[in-house]
């Protein structure tokens, strides 16, 4: 979303009067206008649908997940984020045009993720001179190996050098 100081432009709609409908009983749950639902929809498109459209994801439930991380082995779920790694993300954003970097890394990708697709959450800071990114889940230690290993070859990719990595339960810790 954009901060307080955005400018801001009126933009008139045309959307079929069920949809409305269906809209406002959504905001009305949520205690929210259906400006401000519109407003974050359209901000969910701009920044996690993208990815999802650049990547070709085919979202699961997190039932699903849990049943494939059960019959998948620590091995099986390394093996996978080494074959996918840096490739898939790469791809994503050529197609959308946004140079592959570590800042942009991180607002189009580890952000949006961490709103929207449950993976993880997600903070970054500065100490001293490094990077800190760190991704804290819930999902078990195969879904830990899966993103050690995913995230380190986005890394490597994005900023030629090989990330720390600290793992501490279900946090990962990357030092750039």
């Amino acid at each position: 979303m954009e901060s307080d100081s955005a400018a801001f432009a009126h933009v008139s709609l045309r959307i079929p009067e069920a949809l409305r409908i269906r809209l406002t009983h959504d905001a009305d749950q949520r205690s929210i206008s259906l400006n401000s639902l519109i407003v974050a929809i359209l901000a969910k498109y701009d920044s996690f649908d993208k990815i999802i459209e650049g990547t070709r994801a085919i979202p699961f439930s997190g039932a699903f997940v849990a049943e494939v991380l059960d019959i998948t082995s620590i091995e099986e779920m390394e093996s996978i984020a080494k074959k996918l790694g840096a490739s898939v993300v790469v791809s994503s954003f050529a197609l959308r045009g946004i140079p592959f970097n570590l800042d942009n890394l991180i607002k189009f990708y580890f952000e949006p993720l961490s709103q929207h697709s449950g993976w993880y959450t997600f903070n970054t800071y500065f100490e001293g001179t490094n990077r800190k990114l760190i991704f804290q889940h819930s999902h078990g230690a195969k879904w830990t190996a899966f993103l050690k290993h995913y995230y380190a070859a986005i890394f490597r990719s994005a900023t030629g050098t090989e990330p720390e990595v600290v793992v501490v339960n279900g946090t990962l810790t990357f030092t750039i």
